[in-house]
């Protein structure tokens, strides 16, 4: 038996032995555990999302884009990212965004650190114009993030937008323009305009329309699909009163207040001017806004108990394991609640008085499967809903007497624009006229029952940045027109202004000569950018690119479950 141990013992002890189980049992795990590509998935992949000037893209560089484009959408251009056509949006800025960085790489255009460093400080300062790390970190906390991007995804973004800004310059220092161009903008802008005009209403013009049952059918019978009721909706819903569980909230600790004031600091700051006209920043001190504060936080422990006791009612309400539906309003009724029905509503109705928009948004985001018809607990001003989709109504066109009261209604509107056109044609017509035969404006329309306003002379330049709604719109219509010469009818508000232009004064030489390097700058930018976003089109010609993805291809499971990254960029 001694023998047997030993000789045991120096087998498990030989380094030749412990080599080749070690061989056997990682191979038996790379063979066996490895998933081998089908046929399918090497087409697929030799396919790859799409081509551009003859080279396959992967799908890994068109994700990278895509999440690229989309932060890009996100941040500058405040977005709904579901709206109708956002997908189709967002793979045009993907593919466009690929093929830009593809010709920055061929130029080896880069962002280097400092330029990174310098993109954020410039971007994250506070008022004294000092880059602020806390206005960094509680953007990145606050906007970033909650899209699931890492810091470190965030800033490889800046450092393409850097890459991309680069390009545009090079590109637009082809754009060119002339002396010509420039001279247009600057008379546009600072010579001064003396106008006179005429406001003919709406309300006017219809009190000489009359519309008949036979109008409204004639209109309707040229296009019935005009009148297409939308998709709509039929739901029954749970509402949880906020102010029921504020008297169950505990006041918040003193280090819970200090947290929120500190995060919110911007909220307790303003701005005071002083008699030299120097302004000043001046936060509040915390001892002033507690109270304040107190409710605020009160007021979210109160919705966060409201969602969920919406979640254990949610939890009750969703397919057992055996797939059995419970029904939603018994439900509701075992918790001692009111479960609601409604009547079927549109996306653009207000369904409920308070949070219609929301409640409706919430709506229209559910499916008809038994997992997905339950709604999330939706937090509005003063309640959190539940809400329980029963059904769904396709769009559909009407019948004539379904949407009499609408068809007539837009026979009306039509019947009104016909009448005032008619009008604004008239008076401008006879305005032209007598001012040929010598007459004033005034004059000229004494016998069209108008009243000729005026407004203080404006430029292009004072006219754009006034408060006058008329001037706003004279200020667009009026700077192709030489003085003397009447406008073309103006669209304004639903009414329409006809104005005649008294007097065009050139700009003097001190101001033009102030104004020139500024505005030609300005007009060189614009042909620039112009120039860049031809180019960016140009890229993806049909030509040059095709597209080998549907819409369905695009993984929205990346967005939502993509990890952050581990490295973050240290400032």
């Amino acid at each position: 038996m001694t023998m047997m141990i030993s000789r045991f013992h120096r087998l498990i002890q030989s380094r030749i032995l412990w080599g080749v189980f070690l061989i056997v049992i990682v191979f038996s795990f790379v063979i066996w555990g490895m998933v081998w590509p089908s046929r399918e998935d090497r087409l697929e992949e030799a396919r790859g999302a799409g081509t551009l000037d003859g080279e396959t893209v992967s799908f890994g560089e068109y994700n990278a884009a895509y999440r690229s484009a989309y932060l890009a959408r996100a941040l500058t251009q405040s977005r709904d990212m579901n709206a109708p056509g956002s997908d189709v949006i967002l793979r045009r800025m993907t593919w466009q965004r690929l093929a830009t960085l593809r010709e920055a790489a061929k130029l080896d255009l880069t962002a280097s650190d400092d330029e990174l460093r310098s993109a954020i400080r410039a971007n994250f300062s506070d008022t004294n114009h000092v880059y602020s790390p806390q206005y960094y970190q509680m953007f990145l906390q606050n906007v970033v993030h909650p899209l699931n991007y890492s810091t470190a995804q965030f800033e490889r973004h800046i450092r393409e937008e850097i890459v991309l800004q680069k390009l545009g310059l090079l590109i637009g220092r082809q754009a060119f323009v002339t002396p010509l161009e420039v001279q247009r903008t600057i008379n546009t802008l600072l010579d001064t305009f003396t106008v006179e005009y005429v406001h003919l209403t709406a309300e006017e013009a219809a009190k000489e329309v009359k519309v008949t049952t036979a109008d409204a059918r004639k209109l309707f019978d040229a296009n019935p699909e005009a009148f297409m009721l939308p998709e709509h909706r039929q739901v029954t819903y749970v509402a949880f009163p906020i102010a029921n569980y504020l008297v169950t909230t505990n006041v918040p600790e003193d280090t819970e207040i200090q947290d929120y004031y500190e995060l919110h600091i911007d909220d307790f700051t303003k701005t005071e001017t002083s008699e030299d006209g120097e302004s000043r920043e001046i936060i509040a001190d915390l001892d002033d806004v507690r109270d304040d504060i107190v409710k605020v936080l009160q007021h979210e422990a109160a919705v966060f108990q409201a969602e969920a006791a919406a979640s254990e009612l949610a939890l009750r309400s969703i397919p057992d394991r055996d797939g059995v539906v419970p029904d939603f309003a018994q439900e509701a009724e075992k918790s001692g609640l009111t479960a609601t029905p409604l009547p079927p509503f549109a996306l653009t109705d207000k369904p409920v008085e308070e949070d219609g928009a929301l409640f409706a948004a919430a709506t229209f985001e559910l499916e008809q499967n038994p997992y997905d018809r339950l709604s999330h607990p939706i937090a509005g001003e003063n309640n959190v809903y539940l809400i329980y989709l029963d059904k769904v109504i396709a769009p559909r066109v009407p019948d004539f007497d379904e949407a009499k009261d609408q068809a007539r209604e837009a026979a009306r509107k039509a019947a009104v624009r016909d009448a005032l056109s008619s009008r604004a044609e008239a008076v401008q017509q006879a305005a032209s006229a007598g001012l040929a035969a010598g007459k004033t404006f005034a004059q000229a329309l004494a016998d069209q029952q108008v009243t000729v306003e005026t407004v203080e002379p404006f430029s292009g330049l004072t006219g754009a940045s006034s408060t006058n709604e008329v001037v706003l719109h004279l200020v667009q219509a009026v700077t192709g027109y030489n003085a003397g010469e009447v406008t073309e009818p103006i669209p304004f508000a639903g009414d329409v202004l006809v104005a005649y232009v008294q007097e065009r004064e050139v700009a003097d030489d001190a101001t033009v000569d102030a104004y020139r390097g500024e505005i030609a700058s300005a007009v060189r930018g614009h042909r620039a950018q112009t120039l860049f976003a031809d180019w960016q089109s140009a890229l993806l010609a049909p030509e040059r690119f095709t597209d080998s993805m549907s819409a369905s291809d695009v993984d929205d499971d990346e967005m939502d479950d993509a990890p952050f990254a581990d490295e973050d960029y240290e400032m």
